[in-house]
């Protein structure tokens, strides 16, 4: 009875003590934008890459392409995480309205 007393206490206290994740926890995409892609993208015209208002707003297309690379575009699965590559796939939908 005990051992049980002390888990349900346990678990009790871990509920409490885990926060939510809030906006700010999330990865900002236009900051990971800048920081890996930029140099070969832009917004609105054509650079090295396609311009992001050209790329296809798919976004599993998005995401296979920035997670295996395509063409001369280097793969970033292993460099992004998931969270950082969705965010990053939502800030390039949000430039194509």
């Amino acid at each position: 009875m005990k051992a049980i007393l002390t888990a349900i206490t346990s678990l009790t206290v871990a509920v409490f003590l885990v926060q939510p994740a809030t906006a700010s926890d999330m990865p900002d995409g236009a900051k990971i934008f800048s920081q890996k892609c930029k140099m070969c993208h832009a917004i609105d015209k054509k650079k090295v890459g396609p311009a992001v208002q050209a790329m296809n707003a798919d976004a599993e297309v998005l995401r296979t392409t920035i997670t295996d690379g395509r063409k001369r575009m280097p793969k970033f699965g292993k460099k992004l995480s998931t969270e950082q590559i969705d965010a990053l796939v939502e800030f390039i939908q949000t430039q194509k309205l």
